[in-house]
C-alpha cells in the first residue's frame, strides 16, 4: 500500500517494519535497510487526531489506511469495535522512527495513541518499538563515533579533558592526582545532572544550595513555584512544618488542595485570586547532600560551589613553559573547564533529524540489529503517550497550561 517498502521475506517472526516521518528519511531508509527483512513505510506530514475525531474520520485519513493496511490486523479491541486479527499480522517488529524535534515527538506521541487506541494487542504482545537514532557524530583524528544522548557526550569530552589537564587547589597549593580529578568529577557530573533538574522545574541550584541548614546540613525538600501575572517567585522549605505555616499564610495558593468554597471565601475577603502555585517535592535532596559530603570529604567546601571574588583553583593544560593555566572562581567551573578542554580537537555534529544522515550511516545506527538500540513500548508508555496528547490536544485548558508551563524549559534540547 501507498509507499511501503517491502521486504522480501514473508514469515511475520522474521520481519520489521519501520514507520518513519517523512519522505526524505524514508528515502535513506530505504536505500540502507536490509531488504530481505526490513520494510519502510515513510508517513508524510501530520496524523489525524486519533484521540477527539470519530472512528470513521481518522479512517479516511490516507496515513492511517496506508498503516493499518501494512500492518495487516484491521483494527479494533479494547473500548473499540472492529476486525482486529492478530494472527494476520505481518511483521513482529512494528518500529517508529521519528525526528528528535518537537514534531517527531508529536507524530511518535500521535501513533503511540493510535496502537493504543486501534491496536492494543500489538503493545500488550510485545510487537512496538521506537528507534534509538544517535544524537551526535563526534569526529577525533578521522575516527568517527556516534553519541546516544548529551549524558554519553559528556562523559566522552571529561575522560578527553582529564587526559589533558592537571587540577591545583589554591588553599593548600597541591596538585591533585589523576585519579583524585576523575573521583571529584565523577561527583560533580552527578551534581550537575541534579542542577539541570531542579532548572527544568523553574528553580536555580546556588539558590538551592544557599539554603542548605547551615547546622544539620540539610537540604530544602520542598519548593514552590508562586506566578503571578508574568512574575515568578521560588520559595525554598526544608520541613514540613514550615512548608503547612507558609500554606496556612498564604491560603489563596491551594497548596494543599483546599476546596473551591475556601477559594471563593478568599476571593470575597482578598479580591480575585490571581497568584497562582505548584508545589514540587525535592527527592533528590538526600543524594543531593550525600554527594555535597563527599566533596567536603575531598577538600571541597559546599560554599564554594558558586562563584567567589578570587581563584580557588587554577586548572593547567600542558607542560613547562608551555602550560595554559586557567583560574577557576568556583567547584562548578572545574567541570566546565575539563569539558571546554575535551572539546578542543574534535568535531561535535549534532543530528537536526534522520534526513541528515546517509542510508550507510542510518542503517549502522538505528537499523542493524547487531548495532541498533530498541526501546520496547508496554503499557504503561502508551497509556503515558495518550495522558500527555490528551493534555496537549484536548478541550481542556488548565491540563495544557500546566504541562507547557512545567515543561517549557525541557524543550532546550530538542531541535525546532
Amino acid at each position: 500500500p501507498g509507499k511501503l517498502a517491502d521486504c522480501s521475506d514473508r514469515d511475520p517472526a522474521n520481519t520489521e517494519l519501520y514507520i518513519v516521518e517523512g519522505d526524505s528519511a524514508g528515502g535513506s531508509a530505504k536505500q540502507g535497510r536490509d531488504r530481505k527483512f526490513q520494510a519502510i513505510l515513510p508517513l508524510r506530514g501530520k496524523l489525524i487526531n486519533v484521540e477527539k475525531a470519530r472512528l470513521d474520520k481518522v479512517l479516511q485519513n490516507n496515513e492511517i489506511r496506508t498503516m493499518i493496511t501494512a500492518v495487516g490486523t484491521g483494527i479494533g479491541g479494547g473500548d473499540t469495535e472492529g476486525s482486529f486479527n492478530i494472527e494476520k499480522l505481518r511483521y513482529h517488529k512494528i518500529i517508529i522512527m521519528t525526528d528528535a524535534d518537537v514534531d517527531g515527538s508529536h507524530i511518535r506521541t500521535l501513533l503511540l495513541t493510535f496502537f493504543y487506541r486501534q491496536m492494543p494487542e500489538l503493545i500488550k504482545r510485545s510487537f512496538i518499538y521506537i528507534a534509538q537514532p544517535p544524537l551526535y557524530q563526534i569526529t577525533r583524528k578521522k575516527r568517527v563515533e556516534y553519541v546516544d544522548d548529551d549524558a554519553q557526550l559528556n562523559r566522552i569530552l571529561i575522560q578527553l579533558g582529564t587526559e589533558e589537564v592537571k587540577l591545583k587547589n589554591l588553599s593548600d597549593g597541591r596538585e591533585l592526582t589523576a585519579k583524585q580529578l576523575e573521583e571529584i568529577l565523577a561527583l560533580l557530573e552527578s551534581l550537575d545532572k541534579y542542577s539541570r533538574a531542579l532548572k527544568r522545574h523553574g528553580g536555580d541550584f546556588a539558590e538551592y544550595l544557599e539554603r542548605r541548614n547551615p547546622t544539620t546540613g540539610a537540604l530544602p525538600e520542598h519548593m514552590v513555584k508562586i506566578r503571578n501575572g508574568n512574575e515568578e517567585t521560588v520559595h525554598y522549605f526544608e520541613s514540613e512544618e514550615s512548608l503547612r505555616k507558609f500554606g496556612e499564610d498564604n491560603p489563596d495558593l491551594r497548596l494543599f488542595g483546599e476546596s473551591e468554597g475556601d477559594t471563593e471565601r478568599i476571593e470575597k475577603e482578598r479580591g480575585a485570586v490571581s497568584r497562582r502555585a505548584r508545589l514540587i517535592e525535592l527527592h533528590e535532596s538526600k543524594a543531593v547532600g550525600e554527594l555535597l559530603t563527599q566533596l567536603s570529604r575531598k577538600g571541597l567546601a559546599v560554599e564554594h560551589y558558586s562563584a567567589q571574588d578570587k581563584p580557588l583553583f587554577e586548572l593547567v593544560e600542558g607542560e613547562g613553559e608551555r602550560a595554559v593555566v586557567k583560574p577557576l572562581f568556583s567547584i562548578a567551573e572545574i567541570l566546565a573547564g575539563v569539558i571546554e578542554v575535551g572539546r578542543r580537537g574534535i568535531q561535535v555534529k549534532r543530528f537536526k533529524g534522520l534526513g541528515e544522515m546517509n542510508p550507510k550511516e542510518l542503517f549502522e545506527t538505528t537499523m542493524n540489529p547487531q548495532k541498533r538500540k530498541l526501546l520496547l513500548i508496554d503499557l504503561a508508555d502508551a497509556v503515558e503517550a495518550e495522558e500527555m496528547f490528551t493534555k496537549l490536544m484536548g478541550d481542556e485548558v488548565e491540563p495544557r497550561r500546566q504541562f507547557i508551563e512545567d515543561n517549557a524549559l525541557n524543550v532546550r534540547n530538542l531541535d525546532v
